[in-house]
């Protein structure tokens, strides 16, 4: 994906935002699978599906109810709402800690101990004065033994006005064991808005309250006031929600900036002047983010469609086990001369050598595919992909050219986008194993690729050194690129170390090879037994496919990422990258669809690791090869 190196670059540090469910449908989808449940009982001996889900079969569980039905809805519906309107907590202060740091928790008659105060953003008026009115999908919170802590939680489904003008308020819950039977199951409650047990509501609308703050004042909400603080610039602490000196200081300084007094006390004005900001920073960020975007889809949209109308590949799905068999076993086109002769190309049906570039202008023979364009006076024109991972025409002399029927026990396609080589047998996937093809960056790039296209496997060469790597089980098949062990390198003493070349298997690593992972994986497969079993089997095909003109793929929004908040500009894939210094390790987690958010909008992928590409990156690629394609009157 040569061409689409400058637009990966461009893009990794572009704002983005999240592709999520509207807001106003999200509650409707979430009570849509919680009404689905009404009825499900735990067993006498207090198994539930839900608690099994959360990770303990025999406990309690209207947490684990209330998330599962969220998760459940983002399965139904394709939204990515847990983690990002939803908590995915085990317990119901867990819960509601979330959304505090959120600044969607609203408290009511009074909330615990300590949580009076609330008032709300848009107008200043106490919570107390006004009551907070569910919605559905909120989450809402219970506190029943007194102890000044939440013992319960379940899903609003609506609320409705009495013939008094009170107000009752309709839910929906599981393992409610002060007014259910026993054992308890998922059923619908109702209590009146002013129950002394209810203590607040997880909400879906951001900014709606907040929580007049000074020295001493900890909790969540210090915290959720901390970040706000720190994503403008103004605070550098840890947010450990404790507000101190430093917390008073840039309260101080920020209400200077922005004309306020400058009390250090976190009041009405002041979280109103500082959330509507961020706001408008992120709504800013959003939209750059769209525009930035666009412009980069409108600059590669000509490389996309050449590589698309090219190209030999296309989209297919390595996992459909007959196109890739199809694929595997299909005749081929080859030059008949030995694997490692060079045959050059004619410009014409002439003999005229095209080009002396040592890179360019040929293809090996016996194992390299070639397509078949054009045949005139005892010429034939050909095309196949270069050295260079280029698609190259010439002419060679019709005598030059066999076709030979590949193996029809095994084929291999190595995958460049993922870089995972997938076996086959007889028209059935084995294996999946991680592997290392040649790299795209640097002086060398342009031959340091593994060339795509279809090739034989046509000798077993066997072990030999490249530089200071030890590079053992090698199968040729394409000229100097082989297919072989992952490398090692020796030590003074004699000892043989994987440990560097193995941690960038599943990345671009190599300089044309395909390195294939030592390691057996669960279903037993490795590099090793490729060279054992495939020795002697003659003609196995093996296509490197080509990322060209294809889509990224998209990584799920619930998966973890980790970053340092110290100064980190990195996303990682693991909490322990070998690119963070020790002093910051482990590093904080996130999700994928965090990095949608800012501030994690700055955040570009570690290479190290692995990161995948940011979420509006595969987003706006994706978009240009769609454009391409409907330009080109193709289906992907």
């Amino acid at each position: 994906m040569k061409y689409f190196v400058t637009l990966l670059l461009a893009l990794s540090l572009l704002f983005g935002c999240a592709a999520q469910a509207d807001s106003d449908r999200s509650g409707e989808m979430v009570l849509s699978v919680a009404i689905s449940e009404l009825g499900y009982t735990a067993t006498a001996g207090g198994y539930s599906k839900y608690g099994e889900w959360g990770g303990n079969a025999y406990g309690e569980w209207c947490t684990e109810f209330v998330t599962w039905c969220v998760s459940r809805a983002d399965e139904l519906y394709g939204t990515s709402m847990l983690g990002t309107l939803y908590p995915h907590q085990k317990s119901c202060e867990g819960s509601a800690a979330w959304f505090k740091e959120q600044g969607r928790y609203v408290t009511v008659n009074g909330g615990l101990r300590g949580e009076e105060g609330q008032f709300y953003l848009s107008d200043g008026v106490s919570v107390a004065d006004r009551p907070y009115v569910p919605k559905a999908g909120d989450f809402i919170f219970f506190e029943w033994y007194q102890y000044n802590r939440l013992d319960h939680v379940g899903i609003v489904e609506y609320v409705t006005q009495e013939a008094d003008g009170s107000y009752t308020v309709h839910t929906i819950e599981g393992n409610n064991h002060i007014l259910g039977p026993t054992p308890t199951v998922v059923a619908r409650y109702s209590y009146r808005l002013d129950d002394p047990s209810i203590r607040g509501y997880g909400v879906l609308e951001e900014g709606l309250v907040g929580t007049e703050l000074k020295s001493g004042s900890s909790g969540e909400e210090v915290v959720a006031f901390q970040n706000a603080l720190k994503e403008l610039g103004y605070y550098s602490g840890d947010g450990g929600g404790k507000f101190g000196k430093a917390t008073e200081e840039a309260t101080k300084a920020y209400q200077t900036a922005k004309g306020l007094s400058a009390s250090g006390v976190a009041d009405v004005a002041t979280q109103q002047a500082l959330f509507q900001e961020l706001d408008e920073v992120r709504e800013a960020a959003e939209a750059e983010a769209l525009a930035l975007a666009q412009a980069q889809v409108q600059e590669t949209i000509e490389a996309a469609m050449a590589a698309i109308e090219n190209g030999w590949f296309g989209e297919f799905d390595p996992y459909d086990e007959a196109a890739a068999w199809a694929r595997l076993t299909s005749d081929i086109t080859v030059l008949d001369v030995d694997q490692k002769e060079k045959v050059y190309l004619s410009d014409g049906p002439n003999g005229s050598r095209k080009t002396y570039d040592e890179h360019r202008g040929f293809f090996y023979g016996e194992s390299v595919a070639v397509k078949v364009l054009d045949e005139q006076d005892g010429w034939t024109k050909i095309e196949a992909y270069n050295d260079c991972d280029e698609l190259e025409q010439g002419w060679v002399r019709a005598s030059r050219i066999k076709t030979v029927t590949p193996n029809q026990e095994y084929g291999i396609i190595v995958d460049k986008m993922t870089q995972r080589l997938y076996l086959y047998k007889e028209g059935k996937l084995l294996t999946t194993l991680l592997c290392s093809t040649g790299i795209t960056t640097g002086a060398n790039a342009d031959y340091n690729e593994t060339a795509s296209g279809e090739f034989l496997l046509c000798s077993w060469t066997g072990g030999f050194w490249s530089g200071n790597l030890w590079c053992n089980y090698a199968i040729r098949f394409n000229g100097g690129d082989l297919m072989h062990l992952v490398p090692s390198i020796f030590s003074a003493d004699g000892y043989e170390d994987f440990s560097i070349c193995e941690s960038a298997l599943g990345k671009r690593a190599s300089h044309g090879c395909v390195r294939v992972q030592r390691i057996a994986n669960e279903d037993g497969y490795n590099h090793e037994w490729l060279w054992n079993n495939l020795r002697g089997k003659k003609n196995v095909k093996i296509i490197i496919w080509d990322d060209d003109g294809r889509k990224l793929i998209r990584t799920d929004d619930s998966t973890p990422m980790y970053y340092n908040p110290n100064g980190g500009e990195k996303f990682h894939t693991t909490a322990r990258c070998s690119s963070v210094r020790s002093t910051y390790l482990p590093l904080t987690e996130i999700t994928y669809g965090d990095l949608t958010r800012y501030p994690f909008t700055q955040l570009s992928p570690c290479g190290t690791c692995g990161a995948p590409e940011r979420p509006e990156t595969v987003d706006a690629w994706n978009e240009t090869i769609d454009k391409a394609y409907e330009e080109l009157g193709l289906t992907p």
